[in-house]
């Protein structure tokens, strides 16, 4: 069973300012994460939930900060998988926000 999604542009970068609104309102001025290696699961296998995923692979918050922090220093430009590393920053950080 396929359920497709169409996200507006528009919305989307509505949310995300929403987002980033709830992250100005926190008390938070910096975040801790306290983990750093998680499970990483290819495209192919993450979004076919009828498999177990067999190609697991360690990603790391380290070096997936480090990675994005070359955007912030000019070292390199914005690609589509800072998408993926910033998502994954993202997680850690809603883990913070609710405890």
């Amino acid at each position: 069973m396929e359920n497709n999604i169409e996200i507006q542009k528009k919305d989307l970068k509505k949310l995300l300012f929403l987002l980033i609104d709830k992250l100005e309102n926190s008390s938070n001025n910096k975040f801790s994460l306290e983990k750093d290696l998680y499970w990483n699961i290819p495209d192919e296998e993450l979004y076919d939930v009828y498999k177990d995923p067999k190609d697991l692979t360690i990603g790391s918050l380290v070096e997936d900060w480090e990675f994005l922090q070359k955007i912030l220093i000019k070292e390199r430009e914005v690609i589509g998988y800072d998408f993926n590393k910033i998502s994954n920053i993202l997680k850690s950080i809603e883990h913070s926000l609710i405890n």
